[in-house]
């Protein structure tokens, strides 16, 4: 069965490439362009008995932040691997990350090899690091 991933980024571009780069090693992707609208994709799957494997959201993001999206998933109880995805990391955010539930984070600008090899080692698997 394929792992089912969540991809929140309020970035068009790179939502898709994040998007097509684990359709091509073989994830089922579920995107979406604010918090707002992941967080209640994330509330629907769960009351359906399902969960996504791995979550990935960008932190800066209009209407509901990646931060607020990490802790309110953690507060209903949802366990789901969450990796963060920021252009404006310091050291605060990955405190602040980390204490909301965050397994991971990758700073911005990231490549392709780097993104699957956090999303590997998230989810234990050991994939092929060319991602073309």
């Amino acid at each position: 069965m394929k792992k089912r991933i969540l991809i929140a980024d309020d970035e068009a571009a790179l939502l898709k490439t994040m998007a097509f780069t684990l359709k091509r090693k073989g994830y089922e992707t579920v995107t979406f362009e604010n918090g707002r609208n992941a967080y209640n994709a994330i509330i629907e799957t769960f009351k359906r008995g399902e969960l996504f494997d791995l979550i990935i959201t960008d932190i800066q993001m209009p209407g509901l932040s990646g931060l607020e999206l990490i802790k309110k998933t953690r507060e209903v109880g949802i366990n789901t691997p969450i990796l963060g995805i920021t252009g404006f990391g310091n050291k605060q955010m990955v405190i602040d990350l980390m204490q909301a539930g965050c397994s991971d984070y990758l700073d911005k600008p990231f490549s392709m090899n780097e993104y699957i090899d956090r999303i590997s080692a998230i989810l234990g698997q050991k994939l092929i690091k060319t991602w073309l």
